[in-house]
């Protein structure tokens, strides 16, 4: 290489520490027999010397560092990443950008070097992360990074989060209300503060071409300062599939109730719950809170058909007396339900839950399909929870979470399996046990119940007769168990069962 012959050149050219000893004798010699104009004509040739030495080291050293920029460049040619095609390192880049740091991640990988930049800027779906705006106050530096952000992405869909503080200036930056057609979520929130209806309404005026979920979080009721009284509505929103409402006490939003496959909401009124379930009718999963009835209300023939509903949770709020609850499930047909929760954890203590047995059933005649059942703080009795579990055949997955009085020993007998007796929820192989009362069972009996349905692959090969229910698949339990209860379980663990002790 050119500029390698040129340093090797140079460099030989340069006097040693020997030679420049002698050559610095020599001058002494000499200045010691000379006069003075000698003398100053030395030093001027010798200051002449220095400076052309000076130019040369200069040279070399920039010479040296243009060798070794040349040389990093020609790794950087030959480096494996390079090598690697376009489509594999923009999955890897992927990888690296993780939901809570998208911003950060994807603007420092686009820093790296120029191909790298080239790479993510042209590439938009790094760019639709989850855009929070602040609506206390925007600047011009925040629309500038908020555009090149949105230009970036493209005509690919993008989740929004407004979030709302005291602050609230009744205005949304332009530049993300010029591509509303583009937002995948929305999510309206306040901090500390409820969400505007004056909000809202701006909204729902938008185009909403590509708005898949909704979440409003509580709305302030109040008629706006500006002295609109129009309902707002999202009926625009063509593609809304999921919706979550918080703290609602009555619907002042118009929604596209039947094109909706995810709700979540929170009505205090059971009745209004209902109402707005009657027209979900493409509804496939529901969770819900609301308080029951203080006076049981008068039954209705007309039964709300969700026939498309796998999922249903139901919280039971308290409501400062006793509480109906069931007429809410005598109301509803689910045929193809699978998975269902009722969780009583809002009903403090004091609160008192009446449980209608016969209204309960009829709801599981409806819903013979129900694979998994989890009751929360369940006021139930060992008889009642008996009683639900005898008609839910299907049932593969239980999870009882505090009962209040239901895992008693009774309760443990009844799944207890017995060769020649007919078994109770015989596909049951997924069970969780967590907070049961220490003073309603005996391990003994817990123990030989996990035992009697569990059997090795040797032992199921050597039996004659095949067990007519299923083997534990999982077994969870979250309680302190004696010395001799848990060595009981190692065995089984031992042989085989997946039996787990949460903490």
């Amino acid at each position: 290489m050119l500029t390698s012959n040129l340093l090797t050149s140079e460099t030989s050219a340069m006097p040693t520490p020997l030679s420049i000893r002698s050559v610095v004798l020599e001058q002494a010699e000499r200045i010691s027999q000379s006069s003075k104009a000698e003398i100053e004509r030395l030093i001027q040739e010798s200051e002449l010397k220095a400076s052309s030495l000076e130019s040369q080291i200069t040279a070399l050293i920039e010479l040296r560092d243009r060798e070794r920029a040349i040389s990093a460049a020609l790794q950087y040619l030959i480096s494996p990443i390079r090598t690697l095609p376009v489509e594999l390192l923009v999955e890897i880049f992927s990888l690296a950008i993780r939901d809570d740091t998208h911003i950060k991640d994807a603007f420092r990988i686009s820093q790296v070097c120029v191909d790298w930049r080239h790479v993510a800027h042209n590439t938009p779906r790094f760019w639709t992360g989850r855009i929070t705006v602040e609506l206390d106050g925007y600047d011009s530096e925040q629309a500038d990074g908020l555009r090149a952000w949105l230009a970036r992405s493209a005509t690919l869909p993008v989740p929004v989060f407004f979030r709302v503080t005291r602050d609230y200036s009744h205005r949304i930056p332009e530049e993300i209300l010029a591509i509303s057609h583009r937002w995948l979520s929305l999510r309206l929130h306040g901090w500390l503060v409820q969400v505007p209806m004056s909000l809202v309404r701006r909204v729902a005026e938008c185009r909403l071409d590509s708005l898949e979920e909704l979440h409003l979080g509580t709305i302030d009721q109040e008629v706006s300062n500006f002295g609109h009284n129009t309902i707002p509505s999202f009926y625009t929103a063509p593609r809304l599939r999921k919706l979550t409402m918080s703290d609602f006490n009555s619907p002042q939003v118009l929604m596209p109730w039947a094109q909706l496959a995810d709700l979540s909401f929170d009505f205090q009124s059971p009745d209004t719950a209902l109402n707005i379930l009657a027209q979900c009718t493409g509804l496939v999963k529901a969770s819900i809170q609301t308080i029951g009835w203080h006076v049981l209300p008068e039954p209705r023939p007309d039964v709300l058909p969700l026939n498309h509903l796998h999922s249903l949770s139901v919280t039971f709020k308290f409501s400062g007396s006793p509480t109906h609850v069931v007429p809410f499930f005598h109301r509803l047909s689910a045929p193809v339900l699978e998975d269902i929760c009722l969780d009583f954890g809002d009903i403090v203590p004091q609160g008192v839950v009446h449980w209608n047995e016969a209204h309960f059933t009829a709801f599981l005649l409806r819903s013979p399909n129900i694979t998994r059942l989890e009751l929360r703080d369940s006021y139930l009795t060992s008889e009642d929870l008996r009683a639900v579990l005898r008609h839910v055949p299907s049932l593969t997955k239980l999870e009882l979470a505090y009962p209040q009085d239901g895992c008693d020993d009774a309760f443990i007998n009844a799944l207890k399996y017995t060769d020649g007796v007919d078994p109770f929820v015989p596909r049951l192989h997924s069970l969780l046990l967590e907070g049961i009362d220490e003073n309603l069972f005996t391990e003994e009996l817990l123990a030989g119940m996990i035992a009697s349905r569990w059997w090795t692959d040797n032992e199921l090969a050597s039996r004659t007769v095949a067990p007519v229910v299923s083997r534990w698949k999982l077994v969870q339990l979250r309680h302190k168990f004696s010395e001799d209860f848990l060595g009981i379980v190692e065995d089984l663990r031992r042989n085989g069962l997946n039996i787990q002790f949460l903490t």
